[in-house]
């Protein structure tokens, strides 16, 4: 029987290509497998290492400059500003009528009189005459006063001669007690016209009332003044005075006279204008009995002498000019066993840093007894052997540690203060 084929089968082709395909996917798939089989292992390896822990940061001492106090007598110092007034000022006007026949050569503003002197003089022609002329009205009634008492002598000793009793009214008349009376008034008021020509004599001549220098003129050489006529502004260069605002709690602390027995505090006077370091000095003088209608604060009145430094002792120093504004420090009255320091080591509610012995910091509260603007006493709460930190810290906490310059150390009472209170330097002035 022949042998016959089988009919081809569709399928065979696909059966025999089928191996080559899944190795190729197998060929992409080994390299991923083996990666990820090492990416694992090199994670467990790293999770099973030993770890290194991270150590606590040693803390650093911060360093810090200290100063020691020494508790001493301190003066308080109040700080205000005022302004110059004229403690003398007055505009002269004519007493009596005329033209101006002579004028100072310092009638000028900014001219210098002493007490007493001639500023300027008025014609006194007709007023030399009236006096000549009160004058013989005064010889004529003492005349006339001498004939009256010559009158009653006879008139007595006619009365006498009668020998009669006469009733007091009637012997009056006898004796002319009327009449000399009369003479005697006329001779009065021709005293007194002629005295008071006298006087209108002298007020032609116009002189300085006190130590003073010219701020206006307003008349000149051949002017016609009368007694409403302003003459010139005169201030008084012996002193002036320094309106003072200061707060009424602040009285306590200030010595303040209240008669020209007692001296009040000292009072130191600076100008910006001024070069550093120059100051004026004077002292209070009263208490204005009245607020300051604007601030409530009190009002002082401080005295300037010399304030044109004229004398020889305030030579060189800058003159203290009327409608000026100074800067003004009072120094109060002393207290016993303080601490003065400056007002910037005074931290937040009334509290200092303090270096404790084992070098950590301390945040005590004092007791403060004063309160100014650039320094502070303290009354209670440092001692001599405290350090106390000068240098500013951001964050301060108690505790923090601590390391101190080599160069901090202790200071007198005298460096305690600011600079205004220590010694004065050149350029002072009483």
């Amino acid at each position: 029987m022949p042998h016959s084929r089988r009919p081809p089968d569709p399928d065979a082709s696909s059966r025999v290509r089928q191996p080559g395909r899944n190795w190729k996917i197998a060929r992409w798939l080994l390299p991923l497998v083996v990666i990820g089989v090492g990416l694992a292992i090199a994670q467990i390896l790293v999770n099973s290492g030993p770890r290194a822990r991270l150590a606590a940061p040693a803390k650093q001492p911060r360093l810090v400059e200290t100063l020691r106090f020494t508790p001493a007598e301190g003066t308080p110092v109040l700080e205000a500003m005022g302004t110059v007034v004229a403690a003398r000022k007055s505009t002269l006007y004519a007493q009596v009528s005329g033209p101006i026949v002579s004028v100072s050569r310092q009638l000028i503003p900014g001219g210098l009189f002493q007490a007493g002197e001639e500023i300027l003089r008025i014609d006194e022609a007709d007023y030399r005459l009236g006096l000549r002329q009160q004058e013989a009205n005064v010889a004529s009634a003492q005349a006339a006063l001498q004939e009256e008492l010559g009158q009653r002598v006879v008139a007595r000793r006619e009365y006498e001669l009668l020998d009669q009793k006469l009733d007091s009214v009637v012997q009056a008349l006898v004796l002319r007690e009327p009449q000399l009376a009369s003479a005697r008034a006329t001779l009065e008021s021709a005293e007194v016209s002629r005295d008071q020509a006298q006087l209108a004599l002298e007020r032609t001549k116009v002189v300085a009332p006190f130590l003073g220098m010219v701020t206006s003129r307003n008349v000149d050489l051949g002017t016609r003044v009368d007694p409403s006529t302003a003459l010139l502004s005169l201030v008084s260069i012996e002193n002036v005075w320094v309106d003072v605002s200061v707060p009424v709690a602040d009285l306590r602390w200030i010595t303040i006279p209240t008669s020209d027995a007692g001296r009040g505090a000292s009072v130191e006077l600076r100008q910006t204008g001024w070069d550093a370091g120059t100051r004026r000095t004077g002292h209070v003088l009263r208490l204005i009995p009245e607020l300051d209608g604007d601030s409530r604060m009190a009002r002082l009145l401080v005295e300037v002498p010399d304030p044109l430094a004229l004398k020889p002792e305030h030579a060189g120093l800058p003159p203290v000019m009327v409608n000026d504004f100074l800067r003004v420090r009072i120094s109060g009255r002393p207290l016993e066993d303080v601490v003065a320091m400056e007002r910037r080591l005074l931290r937040d509610g009334d509290q200092v840093w303090i270096m404790a012995p084992d070098d950590t910091l301390e945040i005590r509260p004092v007791e403060v007894a004063f309160r100014g603007r650039d320094q502070v006493l303290i009354k209670a709460g440092i001692s001599r052997d405290d350090r106390v930190i000068t240098a500013d810290m951001d964050t301060p906490v108690a505790g923090t540690p601590l390391r101190e310059r080599r160069d901090s150390g202790a200071v007198t009472h005298e460096d305690q203060a600011p600079p205004s209170q220590r010694k004065p330097g050149p350029g002072a002035g009483s």
